[in-house]
């Protein structure tokens, strides 16, 4: 017949030592057996955002995009099989500035022995953003190819229109998130 010893070593070992199982209504230094503790002193920052808005967005027809050209040598232009040429196509690309407006909760957390409440503030902050537009060739008015067919702009009013509807589409999209005056 074993008997086992543990439960009565640790009975004897407990008063010894002052250790209860009462809890310390002050703060006092406490031994911990076998604990783990990541107490390191070391603080952490953690940012949330509470609130985000677009402070003002240029008019649509005010923004002049930049066009650029380039000479490439076409294959069965337009679907012409005798039509081989250098041809000028167009590109366009546009960015647009605007300023967000941000409110940010910064939290503060330390982790220490001793219990500490985190640091809470709130922040409020402007920050200028760019969005860039580039025209897409798959809407150009010519193409050259005849099973891998590839679009173009032929003209640099093509590309402009082009990427000046597709940033106009954005600013009207982000017409539901401006800030309140």
């Amino acid at each position: 017949m074993k008997i086992n010893l543990l439960p009565l070593i640790v009975a004897a070992i407990i008063p010894l030592y002052g250790f209860s199982e009462e809890k310390a209504t002050d703060s006092k230094n406490i031994t911990i057996i076998q604990g783990q503790s990541t107490a390191d002193g070391k603080s952490q920052l953690a940012e949330r955002l509470l609130e985000e808005c677009i402070v003002s967005l240029p008019d649509a027809e005010t923004v002049e995009p930049i066009v650029s050209s380039q000479s490439q040598f076409l294959k069965e232009i337009n679907g012409d099989p005798s039509k081989n040429d250098f041809v000028k196509t167009f590109s366009a690309s546009l960015e647009i500035n605007y300023m967000i407006h941000q409110k940010v909760l910064i939290v503060v957390t330390t982790n220490a022995i001793q219990g500490q409440e985190p640091v809470m503030k709130v922040m409020e902050k402007n920050l200028q953003q760019t969005k860039r537009f580039v025209s897409d060739a798959a809407d150009g008015d010519l193409y050259a190819g005849r099973s891998r067919r590839q679009y173009y702009f032929s003209t640099p009013e093509g590309a402009k229109k082009d990427v000046q509807k597709r940033a106009a589409a954005w600013i009207k999209q982000q017409a539901a998130i401006i800030c309140p005056k």
